[in-house]
C-alpha cells in the first residue's frame, strides 16, 4: 500500500498527505465523485447531482469550477499532485492502478480470478487476501451518499462480497481453518442469528485446535438465539456443540453439508442473485451492437462525410442528433450502419443499435428506453417502471459517456424524443421514412435515389466481378427500369449474382415489360417475398427447416440456445450463419457476455410460415412444440435450483421430463433467467399464436418465481395476461386459477385494488373447484392482505387463519410460515404483542427448519416490528439489517425496499438521523421506481417526521405532502389523513410561534 495516494474503500483518505487535511464538504464530495470514475471525464450534471442531490443551485456550474480550483490547491499542498483535467465533457482525475485503493482492489480481483481459473488456488488465495486487506470499512462511509454514487458503490460492495465468498471457499478447500474462522466471525458480526454459520464457526475452530474458543462460540450462539429469537439450536448446531464439548473435530469441511450451503450469500447492498457472485475475470464491456457492415456498400460518400463531421464534433452545448430520412429502399439503414463502423473508435463507451419498427408495429418508447438502459449494462432491477424516470436515467447515464446510438426505422418524433440525450458527448443517428422536422435539436439528412454513377457502381458490385458491364446498353436499361433506387438495384444485382444462367440482357428484357416490372422491383411486401424466396431456394434442407421454425417462433428476439432442442448446437449455429448470410435473419444485439440475439423481420417471418409443402409446415409446428417443451423444462430445472421456496402455485410438481446430467446451481439458474429473459414473453405469444395454449400458460406460470424475485412487473403482466387467455382457451381450470392468483398478486403490488380483488376471488373459486388446497391457501393470503390493507383487520385475519388451516392440512411449511407472519401483522396492529410474538416464533422456526433464508428474512422484518412496538429499537435495527442483507443478496429489490423503510424508521427512533435519512430516501426512490405506492408512502411519511423532528420545516412540509399524495393514490385514506393531520398540526404550531 506504500504507493497508494487515495482511498475510498472506507472513509475518504489521502495517504501520506502533508499539510492540512481536506475538510470542506463540497470539495470532498467532488473528489470522491471523480475517484469513483477514475481516468474518465465526469459531466458537470453528474457532479451537480452528487453535490446537491437533484436540486442544484443556478450557480452550480460556477460553484463546481470554484471547488475544482480549491481541490487542486489542497491536494497540491498535501503533497499529492492532482492532475484534474477539464474539458467540455466535464472533469477527470488521472490516477494509476496502484494509486487508488479501489483500482488496485479490482486489479487484484482480476488477477486472483485468473489464477483460480488456471488452477493455482494457493497463489490465488494470497492475491485475494491482499485485495481483502484493502477494505477499511464501507466505501466512503464518512460522507453522505448521494443517489449519483449508488451504482458505483453497489458494484464495489458486490465485488467485495464476491471476494469474501471466493476467499472463504478457498480457505475451506485448502484446510485453512483459522483463516476460515476469521471470515466466519466477520460474517456473524453482520448476522448473529444464522445457525448454520455458527455451526460452521464451531467446526472451523475445532479443526484449528482452538477447542476453548469453539465451546465459547457455541455458548454464544445458544444465548443469542434464545435472547433474540426465543428459539433453541437446531440438531446440526447441537451436534457441533457436542463435538466442542468432547474436543473432537468434525471431518472438516463437512462433506455431509450440501455444496449450496457451504457458500454464504452475498451481504448488504448486493445486486440481485447471481449478479453478486464473484465475477473476477470478465468485467462488463461496452456495448457493440452494430449489425454487420455491407461488404458491397457503395455510394453516399458525401453523406458519410457530413454525418461523420456531425457525430464526431465536439459541440459543448448539445449532443449531435442526425435524422436520415427518405423513401423505402433509399438505403437509410445501410448508410447509418456504415457510418457506425467508420466512427467506432470515436465512441469508446459503445455503439447501440435499436430497430424501432416504424414501418410495421412501432416500438413503444418505454420499452425502447428499457432496451437502451440494459444495453448500457444497467441491471434490470435498477430500471424504473415510470417511463419519465427511465428517460431521466438514460440522460444521466449518457451525460458521462461517449456512446453512438442508431435508432433504425423510426415512425414519429414522439417515438424517440424520450430517448434523446440531454448533454454530453454521445451521438444519435436516426433513420426514418419521415423527415421528423419536429424532433428538437436534430440535423436532417434527406436521401434521394442514387445518381447514375453511384447506381452503376452498386449494380456492378452486387452482381459480382465480370457479371455486368456498367457501360453496356443492358446495364443502362436495367438501371433506368430501377429508377436508380438502391433497393431495387440490389435486388436485380443479387439475381444476376445468384443466377449465372440469367444474362443482363435477359433481365433487361424482363424489366422492359411494365406489366411485370412490379413483380421484379416492388419495394413493399412483394419485393421482400421475392427476395426471400430466392434466398430460401438456396438453403439446404437443414437450413430451410430451421428457417420455417423461426417463422413460427420468432415473434421477438431469440437466442441460438432456444433453437437447440431441434438440432445440435453446432448445426443450429451453422444454419443461423447461413440465414444471416442470405439476409433472412439478422443479429439484433450482442450482450456483454458475447451472446448474440437474433431477429427476423415480421414480413420475413410471415414468409417463413408460408413456405414449404404441407408436411414441412406441419413439421415446423411440431418443431415449435419441441422448442417450447425444452424452454418449459429448463425453466422448471432452473426453479428447482433457486434457494428460496416460492409462495405460489407452480404449474408442474411432477418429475422433470428430461433431467439434465449437469443440473443448475443457484447462480447458474438466475444467470440463465437473466440472459434468456427477453425470450420468454415472445415464446408465450408464439405458443398462443400457433394454438399451443397449454404451453403458453405453463411458461407464464413457470417463470413467476423469477419475476417475483426481480420485480419484473411489465413482463409479469404481459406473460400472465396472455397466459390467462390461453388457459381459458384450452379449458384448463387449474391454469386459470394460477393465472388469476398471480395477476392478483401483481395488482396488489401495484395498488390496483379492484383488479386484485377480482383476480383473487376468481382464483379462490377456481382452486376450490379443482380441489387444490395449497392454491386455496395461497389465494386466501392474498385476499387477507387485500382486506387488511383496506382496513378490515378482522376479515383479513379470518382469511389468514383459513390459509393456515389449509397449509397445515397438506403439510406445506413454507405457506404456513408466511400465513402465520401475515396473521402476526394483524395482531401487531391490534397491539397484542404476546399473540403476535407467538405467531412469529412459530413462523421463524418453520423458516429456519426449512433452510429458507428468504422466508427467514421476511419473518425477521415482522420480529423487528414487534421489537419496535416493545421499544427495543436496538434489536429491531439488528433484525432489519440482517433481513436487508438477505434480500439484497438474493436480489429481491422489492422486499428490500420495504425493509429499508422500516430500518429507516427504527434508526430514526434510535436517534441516528443521517443513517435514517439515507435509508428512507433509498426506499422512496426504489418504491417509486417499482411503482409500489405503499412503500413509497410509508418511507415518505417517516422521512417527513424525521425532518420535522430536526426542525427542517420546508423539507418536512414538502415530504409529508408527498406522502399524503402517494397514500391517496394508493387508496389508503387513513394514512393520507394521518399525514394531513401532521401537516395541520405542524402548520398551526408554526403560525402560533
Amino acid at each position: 500500500m506504500d504507493s497508494l495516494r487515495y482511498g475510498i474503500l472506507g472513509p475518504l483518505r489521502l495517504f501520506h498527505a502533508q499539510g492540512q487535511p481536506l475538510r470542506a464538504s463540497k470539495p470532498k464530495q467532488l473528489l470522491a465523485t471523480l475517484l469513483l470514475h477514475p481516468n474518465r471525464f465526469v459531466s458537470t450534471d453528474l457532479i451537480a447531482d452528487a453535490l446537491w442531490e437533484n436540486s442544484p443551485p443556478r450557480s452550480a456550474t460556477a460553484n463546481i469550477r470554484t471547488y475544482v480550483r480549491a481541490l487542486r490547491g489542497v491536494l497540491q499542498e498535501a503533497g499529492l499532485p492532482a492532475p484534474i483535467d477539464t474539458s467540455a465533457a466535464g472533469y477527470s482525475i488521472e490516477v494509476g492502478v496502484d494509486e487508488l485503493d479501489a483500482s488496485l482492489f479490482e486489479s487484484l480481483l482480476a488477477e486472483g480470478g485468473h489464477l483460480r481459473h488456471a488452477g493455482d488456488d494457493r497463489q490465488a488465495m494470497q492475491v485475494l487476501s491482499r485485495a481483502y486487506s484493502l477494505w477499511r470499512g464501507r466505501p466512503l462511509e464518512d460522507l453522505p451518499i448521494p443517489a449519483a454514487w449508488e451504482g458505483s458503490l453497489a458494484r464495489l460492495e458486490a465485488q467485495h462480497r464476491g471476494l469474501v465468498d471466493a476467499l472463504l471457499d478457498l480457505r475451506l478447500e485448502h484446510g485453512d481453518a483459522s483463516g476460515a474462522a476469521v471470515l466466519l466471525s466477520a460474517r456473524l458480526t453482520e448476522d448473529p442469528y444464522d445457525e448454520q454459520m455458527w455451526r460452521r464457526l464451531v467446526d472451523a475452530l475445532l479443526a484449528a485446535g482452538r477447542v476453548g474458543e469453539a465451546r465459547a462460540a457455541y455458548t454464544k450462539a445458544v444465548q443469542t438465539l434464545a435472547d433474540e429469537l426465543d428459539i433453541k439450536p437446531g440438531p446440526e448446531l447441537e451436534a457441533a456443540g457436542a463435538r466442542a464439548e468432547n474436543g473432537r473435530s468434525a471431518n472438516w469441511p463437512n462433506p455431509g453439508i450440501p455444496s449450496d450451503r457451504m457458500t454464504e450469500r452475498p451481504g448488504p447492498e448486493a445486486p440481485p442473485g447471481p449478479m453478486a457472485a464473484p465475477e473476477l475475470t470478465n468485467p462488463l464491456r461496452p456495448p457493440s451492437q452494430l449489425p454487420l457492415d455491407l461488404p458491397d456498400f457503395s455510394g453516399r460518400q458525401d453523406h458519410l462525410g457530413q454525418l461523420r463531421d456531425l457525430v464526431c464534433g465536439r459541440d459543448p452545448v448539445r449532443p449531435p442528433i442526425a435524422v436520415i430520412s427518405g423513401a423505402p429502399g433509399t438505403g437509410k439503414t445501410s448508410l447509418a450502419v456504415r457510418l457506425g463502423h467508420l466512427v467506432r473508435e470515436s465512441f469508446p463507451d459503445g455503439q447501440i443499435y435499436l430497430d424501432m419498427h416504424g414501418a410495421t408495429q412501432p416500438r413503444d418508447p418505454a420499452a425502447a428506453l428499457t432496451d437502451l438502459l440494459l444495453s448500457l449494462n444497467l441491471p434490470d432491477y435498477a430500471i424504473p417502471t415510470d417511463p419519465e424516470r427511465r428517460s431521466a436515467m438514460l440522460r444521466s447515464e449518457l451525460a458521462s459517456r461517449r456512446v453512438l446510438i442508431i435508432l433504425d426505422d423510426v415512425a414519429t418524433a414522439g417515438q424517440v424524443s424520450p430517448l434523446m440525450p440531454g448533454t454530453g458527448a454521445s451521438a444519435v443517428v436516426i433513420t426514418s421514412r419521415n423527415r421528423l422536422m419536429d424532433l428538437a435539436g436534430a440535423d436532417s439528412l434527406p436521401l434521394d435515389t442514387f445518381d447514375d454513377g453511384e447506381a452503376a457502381a452498386l449494380l456492378e458490385l452486387v452482381a459480382g466481378t465480370g457479371r455486368v458491364d456498367r457501360g453496356s446498353s443492358a446495364a443502362l436499361e436495367i438501371l433506368s427500369a430501377c429508377g436508380n433506387l438502391p433497393l431495387a438495384i440490389r435486388i436485380v444485382g443479387s439475381r444476376l449474382a445468384q443466377r449465372p444462367d440469367l444474362s443482363p440482357r435477359e433481365l433487361a428484357r424482363r424489366l422492359r415489360d411494365e406489366t411485370s416490372r412490379l413483380d421484379e422491383l416492388s419495394i413493399g411486401e412483394l419485393a421482400v417475398r421475392t427476395s426471400a424466396d430466392l434466398s430460401y431456394d438456396a438453403l439446404s434442407p437443414e437450413e430451410a427447416r430451421l428457417y420455417r421454425l423461426i417463422g413460427h417462433f420468432a415473434v421477438g428476439v431469440f437466442s441460438a440456445r432456444a433453437l437447440e432442442a431441434v438440432a445440435s448446437p453446432a448445426s443450429v449455429r451453422r444454419s443461423l450463419d447461413r440465414l444471416i448470410e442470405v439476409n433472412l435473419v439478422r443479429i439484433s444485439s450482442v450482450d456483454h457476455r458475447g451472446t448474440a440475439r437474433y431477429r427476423v423481420h415480421d414480413l420475413l417471418r410471415l414468409h417463413a410460415i408460408g413456405v414449404g409443402d404441407e408436411e414441412q409446415k406441419a413439421q415446423a409446428v411440431r418443431d415449435l412444440t419441441t422448442v417450447l417443451d425444452a424452454i418449459l423444462n429448463k425453466i422448471r430445472r432452473a426453479n428447482a435450483a433457486l434457494a428460496f421456496e416460492y409462495f405460489g402455485v407452480m404449474e408442474h410438481t411432477g418429475p422433470l421430463t428430461a433431467p439434465d446430467p449437469s443440473p443448475f446451481t443457484e447462480t447458474d439458474a438466475i444467470a440463465w433467467f437473466d440472459s434468456e429473459r427477453s425470450t420468454f414473453v415472445p415464446a408465450i405469444r408464439a405458443a398462443a399464436q400457433n394454438g399451443l395454449h397449454d404451453h403458453a400458460w405453463r411458461i407464464a406460470s413457470a417463470w413467476a418465481p423469477y419475476l417475483d424475485m426481480r420485480a419484473g412487473f411489465d413482463d409479469w403482466n404481459s406473460s400472465h395476461q396472455q397466459g390467462l387467455l390461453s388457459a381459458m382457451a384450452c379449458g384448463d381450470r387449474h391454469g386459470e386459477a394460477i393465472m388469476h392468483r398471480n395477476l392478483g398478486q401483481l395488482a396488489l403490488y401495484q395498488d390496483d385494488w379492484d383488479n386484485a380483488w377480482r383476480h383473487f376471488n376468481e382464483a379462490v373459486r377456481a382452486f376450490a373447484e379443482v380441489g387444490d388446497r395449497i392454491g386455496e391457501g395461497v389465494a386466501a393470503v392474498g385476499l387477507g392482505t387485500w382486506l387488511r390493507e383496506r382496513g378490515d383487520q378482522a376479515a383479513g385475519l379470518a382469511q389468514y387463519e383459513k390459509a393456515i388451516e389449509a397449509f397445515v392440512e397438506v403439510g406445506n411449511a413454507n405457506g404456513e410460515a408466511l400465513a402465520r407472519t401475515a396473521a402476526a401483522n394483524v395482531w401487531l396492529a391490534r397491539g397484542d404483542t404476546v399473540t403476535a410474538g407467538r405467531y412469529l416464533a412459530q413462523a421463524f422456526l418453520l423458516g429456519v427448519r426449512l433452510g429458507d433464508n428468504h422466508r427467514e428474512a421476511k419473518v425477521r422484518r415482522r420480529i423487528a416490528a414487534l421489537r419496535a412496538r416493545q421499544g427495543r429499537y436496538d434489536q429491531a435495527v439488528r433484525q432489519l439489517q440482517n433481513a436487508l442483507a438477505i434480500f439484497n443478496g438474493m436480489g429481491d429489490d422489492h422486499c428490500a425496499a420495504y425493509t429499508r423503510a422500516e430500518l429507516g424508521h427504527a434508526l430514526m427512533e434510535r436517534g441516528e438521523v443521517a443513517a435514517a435519512r439515507k435509508m428512507l430516501l433509498d426506499s422512496i426512490d426504489i418504491g417509486h421506481r417499482l411503482g409500489d405506492r405503499s412503500v413509497e408512502g410509508a418511507a415518505a411519511q417517516h422521512l417527513g417526521q424525521l425532518y420535522a423532528s430536526t426542525g427542517n420545516v420546508d423539507s418536512a412540509r414538502r415530504t409529508l405532502n408527498r406522502a399524503a399524495r402517494v397514500w391517496q393514490q394508493a387508496g389508503n385514506d387513513e394514512r393520507a389523513a394521518e399525514c394531513r393531520r401532521a401537516l395541520a398540526t405542524f402548520d398551526s404550531t408554526v403560525a402560533a410561534g
